[in-house]
């Protein structure tokens, strides 16, 4: 039992320096003395996802639920992966890289408002690689959410960057006006916030499901 949880152990501060190829090696090794491990089968699921390898996560995460020893917590969390891959397979199949960008930010989103930054980080960095040419790529909404995880993750130049990324490129004075807010440079933010509402995209009432959350930061 104690050789178990040290391997366990091992398998997780690995996980925490992100060697996640050293970390699946970890997990292969318990679960061949044991397959029925339903921990390191929800934390050997968790690790493929990190190579896309959905269907193997996949397979990992139904065998740990079906056990049905799993803690709430992790069960949760295995549910909510495993909803996760479904997402994002179903967006592969329909080829539909909207799709994809769309589902990272908002699972980025999730991660946020449960302080989970790392995680948020990372949907973000992948809503950003798939959303090239696309409408929120135009605007740099991504840009301004990963500035602000940035930030809570204690990395002020990533965050200085994105957001002076949205207030060069973006075609939007709202989203400007956010990432100067963040800036502390309230007076250009003032001005950006004027544009906006004197702009034909507020006044005509367009829609822009991801920019009204920021209506009343504005």
């Amino acid at each position: 039992m104690a050789s178990k949880n040290t391997n366990l152990t091992n398998a997780l501060e690995l996980a925490k320096k992100y060697d996640y190829a050293n970390v699946e090696n970890e997990f292969d090794l318990l679960l061949s003395s044991n397959q029925n491990d339903v921990l390191s089968l929800y934390y050997r699921g968790c690790t493929r996802i990190h190579f896309n390898k959905y269907q193997l996560a996949t397979v990992n995460f139904d065998a740990a639920i079906s056990s049905l020893n799993l803690s709430t917590k992790h069960e949760v969390q295995a549910l909510y992966q495993r909803g996760y891959i479904q997402c994002l397979n179903r967006a592969k199949e329909n080829n539909s890289n909207d799709l994809i960008h769309k589902t990272h930010f908002s699972i980025g989103t999730v991660h946020a408002t449960l302080g989970k930054n790392e995680q948020t980080l990372r949907h973000f960095n992948h809503a950003i690689k798939n959303s090239r040419d696309s409408t929120e790529d135009t605007s740099k909404i991504y840009y301004l959410h990963r500035g602000r995880a940035c930030a809570f993750c204690a990395d002020f130049n990533g965050a200085r960057n994105d957001l002076n990324i949205v207030i060069k490129e973006s075609n939007d004075p709202l989203l400007r006006g956010c990432a100067h807010n963040e800036l502390d440079q309230h007076d250009q933010a003032i001005k950006e916030f004027d544009l906006w509402f004197e702009s034909d995209l507020r006044i005509n009432n367009i829609s822009r499901p991801l920019v009204e959350t920021l209506d009343d930061h504005a």
